[in-house]
């Protein structure tokens, strides 16, 4: 009965096909010989990873970005490693979404923004004087090499499984000719939010991207996006392009205020001089995105760090790359236990126990202050002469 049900429920509903499972966070790298050569792969994940989210294949030139791959071990979560037969030993990794979001913030990078776009490919071969549609289930290496392809743009793609209904509802020539009503009628079981018709000869491909539903593609009035690739990696060229295009036109601005930040304040700037040594210095440390001046008043100056680490990786860095910087120590907390037996000594039983009531409020009142001061914390360090 309950097999029957089952049955009913899936004829009601109709097929359902899963598309590419692609989670941007994580990656596989190939290890090499080196000796360095985990170190090496955390660092190449890292940059897998920041191209799949932010969509930019050179995100990896930016100058905040090549300072936290210095780093790359701090935005690990997860980390494995498999052997293939066929392949060099691999190395799995998975990234903290929230740090690799929020360094894309530092590096006043933008997104691609998701969830994205589902694109069905359609895949036709020219081989031997013969046309014929590459299906899902046929395993075809043109199908694989897309797949990888995409997997590494963070682009989710699926294909045609090439059943009963796929077979008699399209033919080579829709598909070759870019007929729209045919391809529009054989997709829409599929659900995709675009359609990518391939046509592969050879050593060269021809791509039509379509980016409309099914449902509106025949009266659609955007024009289709087109493209020739050529050489041994045609497929992954292609891939790039459809994915650069999704990236362009459907960005997400991060916003360019980090939350990692910290303000310091430096005392002794006396000159012109060194007061730009100062700046440059900050700005060239592995531990610093960015910097922005507050106020200058005196020979002091104040700065808003927006770090890739915390304070302390900060602090022990710029102590350490300048000898004539040295930090200046906080005040000293009065002990509650000296404040209390100034207050009670002599004093009545009454007194004690309302004193002490006193002495709990204050704590409690100084704690949320300092909660909500937490962030406006002023770290003070002195230049020195020489």
């Amino acid at each position: 009965m309950l097999r029957i049900l089952c049955l009913l429920i899936c004829m009601v509903v109709g097929p359902v096909f899963a598309q590419q499972p692609n989670d941007l966070f994580h990656t596989e790298v190939q290890l090499t010989g080196s000796e360095k050569a985990e170190s090496i792969a955390k660092q190449d994940g890292l940059v897998n990873v920041l191209i799949k989210v932010s969509g930019k294949t050179d995100i990896a030139q930016n100058e905040v970005i090549k300072k936290a791959l210095t780093q790359s071990e701090r935005y690990v979560t997860q980390m494995s490693f498999v052997e293939y037969d066929d392949a060099p030993r691999t190395m799995k990794l998975g990234y903290n979404s929230k740090m690799v979001l929020n360094l894309l913030t530092q590096a006043e990078q933008s997104i691609w923004e998701t969830p994205r776009k589902s694109v069905l490919v359609w895949v036709v071969n020219d081989y031997n004087f013969q046309r014929s549609i590459i299906w899902e289930q046929s395993n075809n290496s043109l199908i694989r090499r897309i797949k990888d392809a995409a997997n590494e743009r963070g682009l989710p793609v699926m294909f045609p499984v090439g059943d009963f209904d796929d077979v008699t509802s399209i033919e080579v020539p829709d598909l070759w000719g870019n007929f729209k009503k045919p391809i529009a009628d054989a997709s829409e079981r599929y659900n995709p939010q675009a359609i990518l018709v391939v046509k592969v000869s050879g050593n060269s491909s021809t791509w039509t991207l379509f980016d409309t539903t099914p449902q509106y593609l025949v009266n659609a009035s955007k024009k289709p996006l087109e493209g020739r690739v050529s050489g041994s990696v045609q497929l992954a060229d292609m891939v790039n392009e459809v994915s650069d295009y999704f990236a362009k036109t459907y960005t997400k601005n991060l916003g360019a205020v980090a939350s990692d930040s910290e303000t310091i304040s430096i005392q002794g700037i006396h000159t012109t001089r060194a007061f730009f040594n100062i700046e440059k210095q900050l700005k060239q440390m592995n531990s610093v995105a960015s910097v922005q001046i507050n106020t200058i008043q005196g020979d002091k100056v104040t700065y808003t760090l927006s770090l890739l680490g915390d304070y302390q990786q900060f602090n022990d860095e710029f102590l350490s790359k300048n000898a004539r910087i040295s930090l200046i120590p906080e005040a000293p907390v009065v002990n509650d236990e000296i404040e209390k037996m100034a207050i009670t000594e002599g004093a009545s039983q009454d007194v004690v126990q309302e004193s002490e009531k006193l002495l709990e409020d204050n704590d409690a009142l100084v704690e949320s202050e300092e909660a909500k001061e937490a962030k406006s914390v002023i770290h003070e360090y002195q230049l020195s002469a020489s």
